[in-house]
């Protein structure tokens, strides 16, 4: 029988023939039950331990598998088939260690099928005075995690209710995901979809995500034995459908080590009709603890109803680290993002003596849902320690985009608007030094403040700019390091004062 028959066939027992270099196992045939009560993880372990000197196939029948902790070996295969279900045992003591699908050190390892790994979040559950879920106790979380593996395939498979975070590859080299569904409950804690994490060649793609923590979050922790750091690099994250009540795409909340050469592309965001919050973020790019970003590209991607569009922030907590010092946030682009529906403006922010550097955004069209935001001046508190989220800073002095200490920036065919009057600036640029505007446009503006400000900003080129009709001031430049700045090529007959400068301004510093 030629290999291809004996696959078509899934033979329910270990096979062994001399033309057929792998075996498949059926679960059912080493004892498991598939009554959805009985702990079948001696079985599957049984079938898995079967298979693993020769490498093979471990297949699932139809049924419902509850089980505890079961762990890969290399050269295994993990196969679901259609109406086969691996249950999470609600039990903590069923799992050691605490996680559902475990391998470290492990190779050439899947998890396929059209079948469903269910964790039986809610088990882990309580609920506080307010509705939401928090964890309980010890859960298995993450439900499948992978550590120092290499060649990891994860497709087809659907999963349900994590009772935290979903797949953890950790350490890994090499992972191909494709084609999942993650559906968690929106309000259970920590249930984050994908986390690669110290992990490089990762490909990820055809993903539908449901999540109540981050989507997909990529991360450098310093998990790994004996607190080895090592960089999350070479990571690829396509076609993906997002929706969560957290972070859509997020890098860097934990960010122990160095990133390298990512990208997220043609990906869409959007809230779920029965979520309890919009996403908080859609795209987040955080270096907080010390390290270094360097290279990432975003592409093609639409979010409706997504609270905060672009959130960027180098800051300083500092974990891991004896004596805290920033990082390096560095080479970014960021280009064709539809953006309906937002409510907090987005932000780029390094600290004093440590600039966001080389950033571009393009073609970026942001409509805001909801105005109102009171005037107020630049003394936005710098909070180098805090969480990085959209909200940590408290209100924002611009509606559209608030740009501090950053250097490199290139901002090109930017369009912001509001659905309700909102006062304030469409966008603020303060200490900021060597910035391209090009082609920026504000829908509308509303009463005495300007459309752009520039505040401490230095070899400034503001060129193919359009006032809004009716706008009292376009630019207004203020801060006595402010200086060349040059507008060239713009139409601001719409604004009754195209420019206005602050007296400590140099009538020299702005050339037009």
């Amino acid at each position: 029988m030629k290999r291809t028959q004996a696959m078509l066939f899934l033979l329910p027992w270990c096979t062994w023939a001399a033309d057929l270099p792998t075996s498949v196992c059926d679960v059912m045939r080493h004892g498991a039950k598939a009554d959805g009560t009985t702990n079948d993880a001696p079985a599957i372990q049984k079938a898995i331990d079967s298979c693993a000197a020769s490498g093979g196939m471990v297949f699932f029948p139809a049924g419902n598998y509850l089980s505890g902790t079961i762990v890969l070996k290399s050269n295994i295969t993990l196969h679901l088939s259609q109406g086969a279900t691996l249950w999470a045992s609600k039990k903590p003591e069923d799992f050691k260690p605490l996680h559902l699908i475990y391998a470290r050190d492990a190779e050439n390892i899947t998890l396929e099928g059209d079948g469903t790994i269910n964790g039986n979040g809610e088990a882990y559950w309580d609920t506080n005075t307010k509705g939401f879920f928090r964890a309980k106790g010890p859960r298995p979380s993450p439900l499948v995690e992978l550590v120092n593996c290499r060649r990891v395939r994860i497709r087809d498979l659907a999963f349900r209710n994590a009772p935290g975070w979903t797949i953890h590859p950790l350490g890994c080299d090499g992972v191909w995901i494709r084609g999942i569904s993650i559906v968690n409950n929106t309000r259970g804690p920590n249930t984050d979809g994908i986390d690669p994490d110290s992990s490089r060649n990762v490909f990820i793609s055809d993903l539908y995500c449901e999540a109540g923590d981050d989507c997909i979050v990529i991360k450098t922790t310093g998990w790994l034995a004996g607190g080895k750091v090592q960089p999350s690099e070479n990571i690829t994250v396509t076609n993906s459908v997002l929706t969560t009540t957290c972070g859509a795409f997020k890098l860097g909340t934990e960010s122990l080590g160095d990133f390298r050469n990512i990208a997220f592309t043609n990906s869409t965001m959007f809230r779920s009709p029965g979520a309890f919050q919009s996403p908080i973020s859609g795209i987040a790019i955080d270096i907080v603890d010390g390290s270094t970003l360097d290279g990432l590209v975003v592409s093609n991607i639409i979010m409706r109803d997504v609270r905060t569009p672009i959130f960027i922030r180098l800051g300083n907590r500092g974990r891991g680290m004896q004596v805290p010092v920033p990082g390096i946030l560095r080479d970014v682009s960021i280009s064709n993002v539809l953006a309906t529906g937002a409510e907090l403006p987005s932000s780029i922010t390094g600290l004093p003596g440590h600039s966001v550097e080389n950033l571009t955004l393009a073609n970026i069209d942001i409509t805001m849902k909801v105005g109102g935001g009171a005037v107020r001046g630049l003394d936005v508190p710098e909070n180098p320690e805090k969480y990085p989220d959209p909200a940590m800073f408290g209100p924002l002095p611009a509606y559209g985009f608030y740009v501090r200490h950053a250097a490199g920036l290139v901002l090109r065919d930017i369009q912001v608007r509001w659905d309700q009057e909102d006062l304030r600036p469409a966008i603020i640029f303060d200490d900021v030094r060597d910035l391209d505007l090009d082609g920026f446009r504000a829908a509308k503006a509303a009463g005495e403040q300007p459309v752009v400000w520039f505040n401490q900003v230095t070899g400034a080129l503001v060129r193919g700019c359009r006032a809004p009709a009716g706008a009292q001031r376009f630019l207004r430049v203020s801060g006595a390091g402010t200086g060349n700045v040059r507008l060239w090529g713009n139409d601001l007959t719409g604004a009754a004062q195209p420019l206005d400068r602050a007296p400590e301004v140099p009538a020299a510093a702005v050339v037009q």
